[in-house]
């Protein structure tokens, strides 16, 4: 019973912040469909949806800890340095988080695009999305595993922030309900660096009592108040990223355990 509850609190605490853990097991999710026809035996460009279905499951939950993980933030649908009350929220978790967990390490913008050109430059690949230049920088720092968030600020923006996820590069559902009263938001997903595996994602919203609470009689300018709205929202995003990577980290030891 006594380790039940925390497990419970924590999980509430999970709710209310929107996030989503995956540790599943893509052959044991094929192996449902191992006597069912895969469509088409044919291969690359002209294979089936079907066949690129059953390719796209096969990954598995690879991520042991203490595990070195990435840190990838996105502004304005680039890949951004992060400001240093960001990196400070960061250090704060990593030290909630202790030894075991292991390192949260800042992907470097410049070694990714290095990475990047020297790809595209020996391949026949003629352009990069941002995901592929972070997996690829963080394939070079040799990080397993990279929490890549993106923050966004209404401020300044005349565009209706219910079309944030037409603005975003992952994207995230808010409910019109909550969207009313949004200043910032900002999303995050967990990823495997090689396979592309989907361990979590979290997402949180920076409320118009948030913003102004600390913000009045400030004379920033409305470049700089949106700025701060999206380090606001990244740092809230940073508390409960704490929260996803406890839940993550127990529920992939209880799974190895029971094998």
């Amino acid at each position: 019973m006594n380790k039940i509850l925390p497990l419970f609190v924590l999980c509430l605490g999970l709710v209310a912040c929107d996030g989503h853990i995956q540790t599943t097991s893509g052959a044991e999710y094929l192996e449902k469909y191992k006597k069912v026809p895969a469509g088409s035996v044919a291969t690359g460009k002209n294979a089936s949806i079907e066949d690129q279905i059953r390719k796209v499951a096969a990954v598995e939950p690879t991520l042991k800890f203490p595990a070195r993980i990435g840190l990838a933030r996105i502004d304005n649908g680039r890949l951004s340095a992060m400001p240093g009350e960001e990196v400070t929220a960061w250090d704060k978790v990593k030290g909630k988080l202790g030894k075991g967990f292991g390192e949260l390490v800042p992907l470097n913008p410049m070694v990714a695009d290095m990475v990047s050109q020297s790809v595209k430059a020996n391949s026949d690949i003629k352009s990069l999305g941002v995901m592929d230049k972070i997996r690829l920088g963080a394939a070079r720092q040799h990080l397993d595993a990279v929490l890549i968030y993106e923050v966004y600020s209404k401020s300044g923006s005349e565009s209706n922030f219910l079309s944030i996820a037409d603005l975003t590069i992952i994207g995230g559902f808010i409910l019109p309900s909550r969207a009313l009263n949004a200043e910032g938001f900002a999303n995050a997903m967990l990823i495997d660096v090689v396979q592309g595996y989907p361990y979590g994602t979290v997402d949180v919203i920076v409320d118009k009592e948030e913003v102004y609470s600390s913000s009045w009689g400030s004379r920033n300018k409305e470049t700089d108040l949106a700025n701060s709205v999206k380090t606001k929202a990244a740092i809230k995003l940073s508390e409960e990223a704490e929260r996803m990577f406890q839940k993550l980290r127990l529920e992939l030891a209880e799974k190895r355990a029971k094998k």
